[in-house]
């Protein structure tokens, strides 16, 4: 059984942090639309027809989703937007170029594209050619070209448009490449004077744990939980919103664990007992040293909560357990936050990502994939 707390041991210290620009979309810049004249496409999931500026058109094969990620034709959605598209049969590439839009290249069965500073970037999903028609994943694809993706739930239709994106929507892909873009990790719920040989704390850039992985990357969080309630965390202050001004945000992001689901450990289960917390915040959480009777600790300046509990800012989003316990190594798992906030006087707002432990043991995870979406109220 977990142990309860009867007061919140909340601290913070600070590991590694990288210092980077935000990176909106195309890691490190605002989206800026294509210079051809104002267009949009419209897609509906699971339906043939199309609509652009010149009307309603048909496809061989209707958009699908496929673990989450929305598929759509690459020909129909760049000819419409004013882009240009080219075919190389040798290399199995496609190539996106027009007027203000440097050449974007997608090549067949591959997780990466190329964007137009030549950069390789991570893909969610493999693109894939179905009765002559190649599919991208639509989120990507408007990143690469820099242009506005909307997604109506009702009638399940997304839309691009290459109109400049208005300060009301705002969207950024952290996707990790290179290097931590910018996101701080630390560790909290712990003394000040702890021994570093036992904590064994841990917050690095590295390959992902899975197989046959040899360029996809992610953040590692690790920490031996000696204080009998540990809470490992990201964070990531995100600017280019309007001062004072409210907004819906959405956090979408992927976390690969090793731990399967029932297992019994010291203070509890090291999947179910590792609480996965999220927050959306106007502040940039900070360690600030607070006296506990007979010891020192970092205590955190937002309300996390203890453990299963969540705190006023920060919420419980699930736990650490894999989907599938029976099989050995990391899993990839999903997880998504929605919040209102009201960015601060500098147009900033800061996600906060931890896992709170009430299992004393070691516990490893990685992260990629954070993707943040804004709309003003």
């Amino acid at each position: 059984m977990m142990k309860r707390k009867n007061l919140i041991l909340s601290s913070l210290v600070f590991a590694t942090v990288i210092s980077a620009a935000s990176a909106p979309i195309v890691h490190g810049a605002e989206s800026n639309p294509t210079s051809a004249a104002p267009s949009a496409v419209s897609f509906k999931i699971n339906d043939v027809n199309y609509s652009n500026n010149t009307g309603n058109h048909s496809l061989p094969v209707a958009p699908f989703v496929t673990n989450g990620n929305t598929m759509i034709p690459v020909r129909a959605a760049a000819e419409s937007l004013g882009a240009s598209i080219s075919w190389n049969a040798k290399k199995q590439m496609i190539t996106l170029s027009g007027k203000g839009l440097g050449p974007i290249q997608f090549t067949m069965n591959s997780t990466y594209a190329v964007n137009a500073k030549g950069e390789k970037i991570k893909l969610p999903e493999q693109v894939r050619r179905t009765k002559g028609t190649v599919f991208v994943p639509a989120r990507s694809l408007a990143s690469l070209m820099g242009i506005r993706l909307q997604w109506e739930l009702a009638t399940h239709t997304i839309t691009l448009t290459n109109q400049v994106q208005t300060p009301s929507t705002i969207d950024f892909n952290y996707q990790f490449n290179k290097d931590m873009e910018g996101w701080k990790g630390g560790f909290a719920d712990m003394p000040v004077d702890y021994d570093k040989e036992i904590y064994e704390l841990d917050y690095a850039h590295k390959l992902l744990p899975i197989d046959k992985n040899a360029d996809n990357y992610g953040l590692k969080l690790s920490g031996h939980n000696r204080s009998d309630d540990l809470f490992m965390y990201l964070s990531k202050g995100i600017n280019g919103f309007k001062p004072n001004t409210s907004y819906n945000v959405n956090l979408k992001f992927a976390m690969y664990t090793d731990a399967g689901g029932g297992m019994i450990g010291i203070g509890g289960s090291p999947a179910e007992s590792l609480f996965i917390k999220a927050g959306i915040l106007a502040n940039e959480p900070a360690a600030v040293k607070t006296t506990t009777p007979g010891s020192e600790y970092y205590r955190m300046n937002v309300d996390i909560g203890s453990q299963g509990t969540g705190g006023k800012d920060v919420k419980v989003i699930g736990n650490a357990a894999k989907p599938d316990a029976a099989k050995e190594g990391y899993q990839r798992v999903e997880f998504t936050y929605s919040a209102k906030v009201t960015a601060n006087d500098k147009g900033e707002v800061y996600i906060l990502i931890g896992a709170d432990s009430g299992y004393e043991g070691l516990s490893t995870l990685y992260f990629d994939d954070i993707k943040v979406s804004a709309q003003a109220i």
